[in-house]
């Protein structure tokens, strides 16, 4: 028999992108013969995928040898005085508080992070972290990973003393292991969009979506959010109500938002991972008001077309973008870019094979 595998990311926020990489290396895991458990798995994505969900870091790490942290943005600067006042914050940096302890409460237990992002800049530590989250990576329990921005390998070892490899980010393999939910056909030209609020978004730009789709009948336009309604952050934003083109699609699990970006055909978004899931799907995006991260892989696969202007008015947008078709967008980017992306993305799964079977 076997030893049961823990798998950690910060799941209670019901976030797309840690809920799939947790339960694709799960399911990952599972087919070498290993039961797993995830860390505050959500009820329904348990049942749903057929996976044990542990409450607290403790019952986590009881019974294993290894505990898989299934990427994340664990890299996430945060000025002193946002871990102090953002809740947020706050929260993220009591994980690596709890993580740490429960390293010294289960001597035996190795923590191994797979696919880890931050923003490939290499930064002072005492300035950006917790001293919890400085301890924990500095651990001889927190061993070697991999990381999904080139960058982060030199911040991992200048900063921790860890020798981190590269890879491509884990995502680019989510068909192998998730099937989406497709949207009904339609003949419409169907638009995926995920805005931020606040400065992240115009208001006027906003406006033009909403009457063009009240007085036209050729669009149809989805809202997404990569949050669970039920999780109550509303940073992201969503429309009150649907209309005849107007759609709420907010997160459920991801099968069902896959399904909305595959139906699509295109993404306009803010964050890379939504842009990322999309393609995966051969559904082209643009970034909107992204942050440099996202800019950076655009240009890394031939997309400078694809970082849209912040004033960008809809009837721009509209002529630029979203009347082309599917195909003709996604042939603009560097296909052989993304192709290799995809092929080195299955180093990451190869290198869980390899920790659970040495250390699990």
């Amino acid at each position: 028999m076997k030893n049961k595998i823990g798998i950690w990311a910060p799941l209670r926020y019901a976030n797309v992108g840690d809920d799939m990489q947790a339960i694709a290396f799960a399911k990952h895991i599972q087919k070498m013969g290993y039961e797993v458990k995830l860390f505050q798995l959500d009820d329904e994505l348990a049942r749903l995928y057929k996976l044990e969900s542990a409450p607290t870091v403790d019952a986590l790490c009881k019974d294993v040898n290894l505990v898989v942290i299934a990427g994340g943005a664990l890299l996430t600067p945060f000025k002193w005085y946002k871990r102090i006042l953002n809740k947020a914050a706050r929260e993220y940096e009591a994980d690596f508080k709890d993580l740490f302890l429960k390293s010294k409460k289960y001597p035996n237990v190795k923590f191994c992070a797979i696919s880890m992002g931050g923003d490939g800049k290499v930064k002072k530590p005492e300035t950006w972290y917790s001293h919890w989250r400085i301890d924990f990576f500095r651990s001889h329990p927190f061993v070697d990973g991999t990381v999904r921005l080139a960058g982060d390998v030199e911040q991992m070892k200048l900063a921790f003393g860890k020798n981190f490899v590269y890879h491509a980010d884990m995502l680019f393999r989510t068909p192998d292991y998730f099937e989406p939910k497709m949207l009904p056909p339609t003949d419409k030209i169907r638009i995926c969009l995920q805005f931020k609020k606040g400065r992240y978004l115009d208001k006027q730009l906003l406006a033009d979506i909403y009457e063009y789709a009240e007085k036209h009948d050729d669009m149809e336009f989805h809202f997404i959010t990569t949050h669970m309604p039920k999780i109550g952050l509303t940073y992201q934003y969503m429309p009150e109500k649907p209309s005849k083109n107007i759609f709420l699609d907010a997160y459920e699990n991801p099968n069902q938002l896959l399904g909305v970006l595959a139906s699509c055909d295109l993404t306009m978004t803010s964050m890379l991972h939504v842009g990322l899931m999309g393609l995966t799907m051969n559904t082209p995006f643009v970034s909107y008001r992204g942050p440099g991260k996202t800019k950076s892989f655009l240009k890394s696969i031939g997309g400078d077309w694809a970082i849209l202007p912040e004033k960008i008015s809809f009837e721009e947008l509209r002529h630029q973008v979203l009347t082309k078709k599917k195909e003709e967008l996604f042939g603009r980017y560097n296909l052989k870019a993304i192709h290799e992306m995809i092929e080195d993305s299955l180093s990451q799964y190869r290198f869980c094979t390899e920790v659970v079977e040495k250390l699990g």
